[in-house]
């Protein structure tokens, strides 16, 4: 794996887009050439890496099995209004972003603590990603729900090897190899993250001392008398940020 020196960072933000006015005020965007397409001559702000699709093991670590289509939404705590758009996957067990150098047929990962937010595009389905300090650590977390609160998904991924044992009388274990995945929820205010878990008492518990979204996420609950999941809560979360 070859490491690269971040010296030309301020180049890769300008290739994300260039704006130009033009004589009626408007905004074209100018695109320089895909900027890992010029790897060689840049040679700036991205590790080499790889990307292999998992054969016969079930589960992946990767969010996707192939890629999806990434924005960057904000680098070096500024939005980025016109960012090129890549194929790129995210490595979930090692919490990197992946981007493919489609001129080159190779893959490499920038440097993520530059890199705040990004989403990426497959089958019309849209997955947000914001990075979180956890505990010292800066994290890619997925993002369900943003505003005042925000709720994110962190993810722990997860090798085993295959341990099926045939006792004759008992069976145990799989004979395959898995990765499994186990997620933790958080609510953020303020970049503060607070460990949630899917239940209305967790989350009412979180934002007691906050009257206001007290209100809100109990008006919200007793309209929504359905199970508690993943879905219910970011649309509690969207409710308390009105």
């Amino acid at each position: 794996m070859k490491k690269v020196t971040l010296s030309l960072l301020a180049l890769f933000t300008a290739t994300l887009s260039l704006s130009a006015q033009d004589s009626a005020s408007r905004v074209q965007t100018t695109h320089i050439a895909n900027i890992l397409d010029n790897y060689r001559s840049l040679n700036n702000y991205f590790t080499a890496t790889s990307f292999r699709p998992v054969g016969s093991t079930v589960g992946s670590p990767y969010l996707y099995d192939d890629w999806g289509r990434l924005w960057i939404d904000s680098m070096e705590n500024k939005p980025v209004k016109h960012s090129m758009v890549y194929d790129a996957n995210v490595d979930l067990q090692k919490n990197t972003l992946i981007i493919r150098a489609a001129a080159e047929g190779k893959a490499y990962t920038p440097e993520s603590r530059y890199i705040q937010a990004f989403h990426l595009v497959k089958n019309d389905v849209v997955t947000h990603f914001v990075n979180v300090d956890m505990d010292g650590r800066l994290q890619f977390v997925q993002q369900l729900a943003a505003g005042k609160y925000s709720l994110v998904k962190a993810v722990k991924v997860k090798f085993e090897r295959a341990n099926f044992v045939d006792k004759g009388i008992t069976q145990t274990g799989h004979n395959y190899d898995e990765y499994k995945r186990d997620y933790t929820y958080f609510l953020l205010k303020d970049g503060v993250p607070v460990k949630v878990s899917l239940k209305r008492k967790s989350f009412l518990s979180a934002i007691e001392k906050d009257a206001a979204a007290a209100a809100a996420a109990k008006k919200f609950l007793d309209s929504n008398d359905t199970s508690f999941d993943e879905q219910t809560a970011a649309g509690l979360v969207n409710a308390i940020n009105q």
